[in-house]
């Protein structure tokens, strides 16, 4: 077990677990100022985790609108924290004082020591942020894309040398649920980058399962790929026709709180779209092409729990992963 050594809130001490609070002090993390940019479903879900564990936290938007979906879900998550006896009122407040927001790159990352860039799973949109972020973050901020297939060594085609060795990939599942994470290095990251990563991630209550090596979907995720594709096409071509039923099925078989098809509501359909996109442009493989049936339903604006209705239906569209493993 990796340790490490930064300043720790109170609040976000109860958060460690056991084997955190019980190691020596050997990390260091110098990652105190976090930005977000998109701050959507999972970007949301990322600025709450970095400010529940005392970073400073910037959200960035383009809208005040999505400003303010975020604000009013990063309320109803503490106001949970608070009902589940998670944090005190003061403690969530000290929580939501540290996250900020702006419209504009420069002002969202001039004092950044990480950006966190989380906009759709689009090869060209990561591009064109990539290639802003290199000209208005500090020179010592790092660079992390949070994306589930995309590589970095695609991504940062148009950033300077010094900042590509600042780069890594990371891909969360629901980081207000729990605390799975998968990092990935590529061809470009450093030794320095490397530490400053990991201690950063532990200091979130994370323990990173790492792919060394650059691959299409890090290793775990891979895995979960395989099965979104098998559940898509089960789906698609009719022999699963009650998706409750089949995740619960899942559920009981592998002890899990979430099946398959709520989890790619939770994540969201477009994102699950553009993922399977992104699969058949590199393979030109037919089976990795998304089903016509899930373009449908996102041509139907049901993108999950988002939009209160994908495969399933009814969910608070501001907070429904609190729901996920409810009866």
């Amino acid at each position: 077990m990796a340790c490490y050594t930064t300043i720790i809130t109170t609040e976000a001490q109860k958060f460690l677990p056991p084997e955190f609070k019980r190691c020596n002090m050997s990390e260091v993390d110098h990652i105190k100022n976090v930005t977000i940019v998109g701050i959507g479903t999972q970007g949301s879900m990322i600025a709450f985790r970095n400010a529940l564990y005392g970073k400073n936290v910037t959200g960035y938007s383009r809208t005040q609108p999505s400003i303010d979906t975020c604000k009013n879900k990063i309320d109803k998550w503490l106001a949970h924290f608070i009902e589940e006896g998670k944090l005190t009122k003061d403690e969530a407040d000290a929580v939501r004082d540290r996250i900020h927001y702006a419209t504009t790159l420069e002002e969202a990352c001039k004092d950044a020591d990480l950006v966190v860039e989380n906009v759709p799973e689009k090869i060209e949109v990561k591009q064109a942020v990539f290639k802003q972020l290199d000209e208005v973050c500090p020179k010592h901020c790092y660079l992390n894309s949070n994306t589930s297939s995309l590589l970095m060594s695609d991504i940062y085609k148009d950033v300077s040398d010094e900042r590509k060795a600042m780069t890594f990939s990371v891909d969360h599942d629901d980081p207000i649920r729990n605390s799975y994470l998968e990092m990935m290095w590529n061809p470009s990251t450093s030794e320095e980058t490397k530490k400053a990563a990991i201690a950063h991630y532990h200091t979130l209550g994370f323990e990173p399962v790492i792919t060394e090596r650059e691959i299409k979907g890090y290793s775990i995720n891979r895995v979960w790929r395989a099965v979104k594709r098998e559940c898509l096409y089960l789906w698609a071509n009719g022999y699963v026709t009650d998706v409750a039923e089949f995740d619960r099925g899942w559920m009981t078989e592998w002890h899990s709180n979430i099946g398959p098809f709520k989890l790619m509501d939770l994540i969201g359909l477009q994102t699950i779209y553009n993922i399977e996109n992104s699969y058949y442009a590199a393979s030109g493989d037919e089976r990795d092409k998304p089903p016509a049936k899930l373009k449908e339903m996102i041509d139907a604006g049901h993108l999950g729990m988002k939009t209160g209705q994908g495969f399933y239906s009814g969910y608070d569209t501001e907070a429904g992963n609190l729901d996920v493993g409810k009866k």
